[in-house]
């Protein structure tokens, strides 16, 4: 993989993450989608974002108290 493609599902998924941050509510899919489409993934891209959301090491953080 190249490092231009790695850095673009670095951020998708951090951005990814944000969001399910900022929008509790949002189910996943939604916010997979909408992360595929602001990043322009490819539907293997977009399978990837969704099986590294599944991994519980990168389940978002609850927001801070």
């Amino acid at each position: 993989m190249s490092k231009e493609h790695a850095e673009k599902r670095a951020k998708a998924l951090d951005w990814l993450n944000t969001m399910r941050r900022e929008h509790p509510a949002m189910s996943k899919l939604e916010a997979i989608e909408k992360t595929a489409v602001r990043f322009n993934l490819s539907p293997l891209e977009e399978e990837w974002l969704l099986q590294a959301l599944a991994d519980s090491r990168l389940a978002p953080k609850p927001p801070p108290e």
